[in-house]
C-alpha cells in the first residue's frame, strides 16, 4: 500500500490523528517507528549540546538532556516523567535544583549564578515559558570562561602597571635612596656626638626613617609587580627548598606560639627561580601569620600553620598548600585579592598578593584560594612540571 504521510512536524501529527481510523496496522506501525526514530535523533542532538536542557510541563520534569543530568548529578533518574518532589529527591546538585524550582514561580529570566559550595562553580541560567505551564530551562557551566576572565583581568592590570614602572623607578626610587643615605649619615653623626640633638629631634629622625623605609617598600613592591623578569631557573627539590624558606620565618613562628605542621610528600623535582619564588612563598607565609594574630579564636584554641606538598597527577604539577586558621576572607572578596592595590590591611600596599600571582604565573603555574570568614584560608600553588621543562629548554 502506498504511504502518503511524510514526516512534516505538527501538520503530520494532526493529519495522522485525523486519519488514524483509516490506517491499517502496517501503516500505524510504520508511523510509530518513524516517530521513535525522530525521537532518538533529537535525543542525540540534545545530548550533544554543551548546555543542560530541561523541559517542565505542568510542574513535571519530562525531559533532561545528558548535560543537564551531568550538571544536576542525577544517576538515579530513569523514568520519563517526574513530579518536582520526586525530582528533588533524585538530584545531587541541590543548589541548581533549588534554583530551578524557585524559577518556576517567577517570570522568564536570564542570569549568572555562583555555587560557593562547589569550589565557586559559575553557571549561566535561563528560563522561559513556551506556552502555558510549559517551561524550558537552559543551564551552562561557565566556570572555565569566568576563571579565564578573572585571570585576564589580573594580567591586564599587571600590564597596565608596566607602562608606569620606568618613570616610577627614576622619579621616586632615586630620591628615596638619597634620603635614606642622609638619614643614616645624620644618625651616625648623632651617635658619634659629632652633632648634638635633643631626644625630640632623635624621635623625629626615627619617624622619618621608618616612613622612608615604608615608602621604599611600596616602590619596590610596585616595581616587582610591574616589571617582567627573566627567570633564572634551577632544578630543585621543593621539600628541601621550603625547609630553607621556613627557617627565615621560624623566629616569628616561635615568638607567636604558632604550631607549624609540615606534611611533605614524595614529589618530583621541578625547575624554579629560587630567589623569585621565595618572595611569593614568604608573602603568603607572612599573610597567614598576620591573619592568625588578628583572630581571637585562633589565639584561644591555638594558631596552626600547615604546609603540605603533593603531586597532582591530573595537572602534572607539584602542589604546595598553605593553610591557616586566621581571619579568613569573605566570599565576595576572594576574586579581588590578586588585584593591584586591593588590601584589607590598614598599612598594606595592596601589592603583596599581586606579586604572588605574577610570580606563580611567570613560572607557568596557578594559584587557588579557599577561605571562610573567621575560620581561615588555604592558598594552593601549582607548579607544572612540563611548563618548567619548556621554560628551561625554550621549546
Amino acid at each position: 500500500m502506498k504511504r502518503i504521510y511524510p514526516m512534516n512536524g505538527n501538520k503530520f501529527i494532526e493529519k495522522f490523528i485525523e486519519n488514524i481510523g483509516k490506517l491499517d496496522e502496517i501503516n500505524i506501525k510504520s508511523v510509530l517507528e518513524s516517530l521513535e526514530n525522530e525521537r532518538k535523533f533529537f535525543k542525540i542532538v540534545f545530548d550533544y549540546l554543551d548546555e543542560g536542557i530541561i523541559l517542565i510541563v505542568d510542574n513535571k520534569v519530562v525531559f533532561l538532556n545528558q548535560k543537564a543530568k551531568n550538571l544536576l548529578i542525577t544517576p538515579s533518574l530513569t523514568k520519563n516523567s517526574y513530579s518536582l518532589e520526586e525530582f528533588k529527591k533524585n538530584v545531587g546538585n541541590i543548589f541548581l535544583c533549588n534554583i530551578i524550582c524557585k524559577s518556576l514561580e517567577k517570570n522568564d529570566c536570564k542570569t549568572e549564578l555562583i555555587d560557593r559550595a562547589r569550589e565557586n562553580r559559575y553557571y549561566q541560567f535561563e528560563k522561559f515559558c513556551v506556552m502555558e505551564k510549559v517551561y524550558i530551562i537552559k543551564i551552562k557551566d561557565i566556570t572555565e570562561s569566568k576563571n579565564m576572565e578573572f585571570q585576564l583581568k589580573n594580567m591586564e592590570s599587571i600590564s597596565a602597571l608596566n607602562t608606569l614602572a620606568a618613570g616610577i623607578a627614576h622619579e621616586i626610587k632615586n630620591p628615596l635612596t638619597a634620603i635614606d643615605l642622609h638619614i643614616q649619615i645624620i644618625k651616625k653623626a648623632i651617635k658619634k656626638k659629632i652633632v648634638e640633638a635633643s631626644p625630640e629631634i632623635i624621635h623625629f629622625i626615627e619617624i622619618i626613617d621608618e616612613e622612608q623605609k615604608r615608602l621604599t617598600k611600596i616602590v619596590n613592591d610596585f616595581l616587582t609587580a610591574a616589571r617582567k623578569r627573566e627567570l633564572n631557573l634551577s632544578f630543585e627539590d621543593i621539600n628541601s627548598y621550603l625547609q630553607e624558606i621556613i627557617k627565615l620565618i621560624q623566629p616569628e613562628i616561635e615568638n607567636n606560639s604558632i604550631e607549624l605542621v609540615l606534611e611533605f610528600n614524595s614529589i618530583p623535582k621541578i625547575f624554579i627561580d629560587k630567589d623569585y619564588l621565595k618572595q611569593a612563598f614568604l608573602n603568603i607565609f607572612k599573610n597567614a601569620i598576620e591573619s592568625m594574630l588578628q583572630t581571637e579564636e585562633a589565639r584561644e584554641k591555638g594558631k596552626i600553620l600547615k604546609i603540605k606538598t603533593f603531586y597532582d597527577n591530573a595537572m602534572d604539577a607539584v602542589g604546595v598548600s598553605i593553610q591557616d586558621n586566621g581571619t579568613g576572607i569573605e566570599e565576595e572578596k576572594i576574586q579581588k585579592i590578586f588585584e593591584p592595590y586591593y588590601t584589607t590591611k590598614e598599612n598594606g600596599t595592596g601589592l603583596g598578593l599581586t606579586i604572588v600571582y605574577k610570580i606563580v604565573k611567570e613560572h607557568g603555574g596557578d594559584i587557588k584560594v579557599e577561605s571562610e570568614k573567621n575560620k581561615g584560608s588555604t592558598f594552593t600553588i601549582y607548579l607544572p612540571l612540563s611548563k618548567g621543562r619548556k621554560l628551561i629548554t625554550g621549546e
